[in-house]
């Protein structure tokens, strides 16, 4: 039987890492790759990317969780509640925003979308739907590989063997062989952040071995290298780095900052709006980039064109301002009014699927 509880500032965390990418996103990517004024750009939030490091890492550690003491088959139900709706919903909300605007094809939209719902569009020569959906792919990739090791019996008695295997894996690809096929498969790139988590859950459980910290200090190179990848891409393309030093204290940092937060159990009478920031984390992260795109496109193709007056009280900054609101206010709205009654309805959905395998069971 499942006897796990939750961690309560893993939601903190959760919002925490969005914020960061959200920042990134719109203070700092947007404005260096030309889709937003360069003056907007403020330097310090180009460390806001490494909040998806972060969510790889609190991953890591929340899949452990919730694979503890679960059958292969409610761990992977409890994942598809918890990625698949919401992904599908947030997708054509995205889409609604999206051919809104002047210039956009419905079609080769909506192509893009259904095959993004795969969750592997690339698999059939598509390009994903949201240029953030890559990350969708690799956490579910991540679930996949858990399924496949629990179903093989072995996940839950020789998880550090496992991560030991794929730290292996991880390195020889990345340090020698440079294989997309085999970093599509064991999504190597990121190992490091999956691995991490796993082995945070495990010190938690248990006292730390001399095995645990090794593979600790594995995962941190991986990540420390996906860092500088990150680091030389952003300065061949836009001119801008930091120093090799920031970034492994960087990647140190929220290494800790996972294990501190895995450790606090508890985080008193404000929990309750911490956990719907912490609920909110998953919609903002589907929906923020389209839209932070979709508010100033939309007045550059159209509303200032259209009508001039907007332009002396709508600036870029208010349309960042704008793209904020907007996803706020339409992830607060799921959360509070839709969340709780559509994973009911997939328990349901589910009862109904185990009534008829066994009804079929019983009469075969």
């Amino acid at each position: 039987m499942k006897t796990t509880t939750r961690i309560e500032a893993l939601d903190g965390l959760r919002f925490m890492a969005f914020m960061m990418v959200m920042m990134y996103h719109y203070l700092f990517a947007g404005p260096v790759s030309g889709f937003l004024p360069k003056e907007l750009t403020v330097n310090a939030f180009y460390f806001g990317d490494f909040g998806v490091d972060l969510f790889f890492l609190i991953s890591g550690f929340v899949i452990s969780l919730s694979s503890d003491g679960r059958t292969p088959l409610a761990f992977i139900k409890s994942r598809i509640n918890r990625i698949v709706p919401t992904f599908v919903i947030f997708g054509f909300i995205v889409l609604i925003f999206s051919v809104s605007l002047p210039m956009v094809d419905l079609r080769e939209r909506l192509i893009s979308l259904f095959y993004s719902f795969t969750f592997f569009p690339q698999a059939f020569g598509h390009h994903f739907f949201s240029d953030i959906y890559w990350t969708i792919q690799k956490e579910v990739t991540f679930y996949l590989l858990v399924f496949a090791m629990m179903l093989l019996n072995v996940w839950s008695d020789y998880k550090k063997q496992i991560c030991f295997a794929w730290i292996l894996i991880a390195y020889v690809n990345q340090f020698i062989l440079h294989s997309s096929a085999i970093d599509y498969i064991f999504i190597t790139e990121h190992a490091g952040h999956f691995i991490a988590g796993v082995i945070i859950y495990d010190v938690r459980k248990n006292k730390a071995s001399p095995f645990d910290i090794a593979l600790i200090i594995l995962s941190v190179v991986l990540i420390y290298n996906r860092m500088i990848g990150f680091n030389s891409y952003i300065n061949g393309s836009f001119g801008y780095s930091v120093s090799d030093a920031s970034l492994l204290l960087t990647c140190i940092a929220l290494v800790a900052l996972t294990w501190c937060a895995s450790n606090v159990s508890e985080v008193g009478r404000f929990y309750g709006v911490v956990k719907f920031l912490g609920a909110m984390t998953y919609p903002l992260y589907l929906i923020h980039a389209d839209i932070g795109f979709w508010s100033h496109a939309m007045f550059e193709r159209k509303w200032w064109a259209d009508y001039p007056v907007t332009k002396s009280f709508v600036n870029y900054e208010v349309t960042v301002v704008i793209a904020v609101l907007i996803s706020f206010s339409i992830a607060a709205l799921y959360i509070k009014f839709f969340d709780k009654k559509i994973t009911h309805a997939f328990n349901k959905l589910w009862d109904t699927f185990d009534f008829l395998a066994h009804k079929k069971n019983i009469n075969g």
